[in-house]
């Protein structure tokens, strides 16, 4: 059995291979550490929970290690709530919501880099 390949064909496939390569390992971390920063401000406004201001500056995106962070101690407790002393539950989400809303821009900014890598 003989298979012909199409030369055309075949430049295009490759020359395909090569835009995609164009979106190298710096490019995506540009567009996740621009995405990140977005998630770290968002966080940042309201409705987050604001006395001291505390709160607010420690949330902090780490770009070496690719994650958003809240470094106060209680931020746990606000997030996921706590009992307090009338015995209610008392929560107050500021995190997790804006970060799911963020990874799905996130995916579609990489998503689209790709689309224009290979048009």
């Amino acid at each position: 059995m003989e298979i012909k390949i199409n030369q055309s064909d075949l430049r295009k496939v490759n020359k395909l291979f090569d835009k995609l390569e164009d979106i190298s390992e710096k490019q995506a971390n540009i567009i996740i550490d621009k995405n990140g920063l977005k998630i770290a401000r968002e966080i940042k406004q309201p409705p987050i929970p604001v006395d001291t201001g505390n709160l607010r500056k420690n949330v902090v995106y780490n770009a070496n290690k690719k994650r958003l962070e809240s470094n106060a101690p209680y931020s746990g407790f606000l997030e996921f709530g706590w009992t307090s002393s009338k015995g209610k539950k008392v929560q107050r989400p500021f995190f997790f919501s804006k970060i799911n809303t963020g990874l799905k821009r996130l995916s579609l900014d990489l998503n689209n880099a790709i689309k224009r890598a290979i048009r």
